[in-house]
This record gives C-alpha cells, sequence and structure tokens, in this order.
C-alpha cells in the first residue's frame, strides 16, 4: 500500500481545522496570517542577530552582550507590539471607526444619491434595489481591503519604526545585565 504524504496532511484534522477558520472570515482568516507570517519572519530573525552577535569576532566580548541585548529587546518587543496592534487594530469596531474617519465621506448619503442617479440614467434602469445592493457589496469590498491594508500598515510600519526603537535600547541594558549574570 503505498502512503501519500500530501493527501495525509490534506486530509488532517489540522487542515480541517484551517479551513473551517478560512470558511467563517476568509478576510480576517488571512490577516491573522499575514500578520503571524510576519511575526515569525521577526521571531527567526532575532535568533539569526543574536546567533551572529555572539559568533563574530570583529565584535569586542564586552560590547556582544549589550548588541545582543539590543537585538532581543528588539525582536521581543517587535513581536508583542505586532501582535497587540493585530488584536487592536483588527477589531470591526475600531476599522469601523478608521474607516469612517478615512474614507467615509465617499460613502455618505449625498453621494450615494449622486451615484444611483448616474447608474439610473447610463444604464436606463429603475431598479434601485440592485444598486443598493452592488454599491453595498462594493462598500464591503473596499472595508476588507482596507482593513487588510490598516492591520499591516500598524503592524509593521507602526510597531518597526515608531515604537520599537522608543523603548529597545533601554530595555537592552536591562537584558544585557540579565545576560551577564547568567553568564550566557
Amino acid at each position: 500500500m503505498k502512503i501519500n504524504p500530501l493527501k495525509s496532511f490534506a486530509n488532517s484534522k489540522m487542515i480541517e481545522s484551517v479551513c473551517k477558520q478560512y470558511r467563517k472570515n476568509n478576510s480576517k482568516f488571512i490577516t491573522g496570517l499575514s500578520v503571524a507570517s510576519i511575526v515569525a519572519k521577526d521571531a527567526y530573525g532575532c535568533y539569526v542577530y543574536v546567533w551572529q552577535n555572539e559568533h563574530n569576532k570583529n565584535i569586542p566580548k564586552d560590547k556582544k552582550k549589550f548588541i545582543s541585548g539590543l537585538d532581543i529587546a528588539n525582536g521581543v518587543l517587535m513581536i508583542l507590539a505586532q501582535i497587540g496592534a493585530y488584536l487592536t487594530i483588527s477589531k470591526r469596531a475600531t476599522q469601523l471607526k478608521i474607516f469612517e474617519k478615512v474614507l467615509g465621506k465617499y460613502f455618505t448619503p449625498e453621494r450615494y444619491s449622486k451615484i444611483e442617479q448616474n447608474i439610473c440614467k447610463k444604464l436606463k434602469t429603475n431598479d434601485k434595489k440592485l444598486i443598493k445592493k452592488e454599491f453595498e457589496n462594493y462598500k464591503n469590498n473596499i472595508e476588507t481591503a482596507f482593513t487588510h491594508f490598516s492591520t499591516l500598515l500598524t503592524t509593521t510600519i507602526f510597531a518597526k519604526r515608531v515604537l520599537v526603537p522608543f523603548v529597545a535600547t533601554p530595555l537592552a541594558d536591562k537584558i544585557k545585565a540579565k545576560m551577564e549574570v547568567s553568564n550566557y
């Protein structure tokens, strides 16, 4: 009997669970998966940086612990900031507030009325229910894309360029002190 590992993996309970989560809310699943991949990349990067620091003969011994401590602080803060930003910014209520501030002016009743009039003229139709339904679908698709964009923007740029550099350097001294105590 020939065992097909790909077929076994595809039929596993883990993949079944993943598919169930995807079907439940595909946009939230994709955004979460994107953030998880960024977090995994940063965790691996942190490991690589620390390993390189500790094995780099060009870095003086007395500086290695501080540099490694800075890389650990950066990595841990980055991961925590990204997870925290994801857990807050991806909430529906938060997204609706941000969407209304940034793009809400394009979806006002006045704008909708003008669009409806233009569509009725161009298509020579009076099916306002269909127009309303399509307009709502269009708005929902834009909200979904905006949610992905704003979540990824927040978890990467804000965390990486604003929050982490502000906190990492003071934290690096504390990590260095712990590393020296434990003779790492």
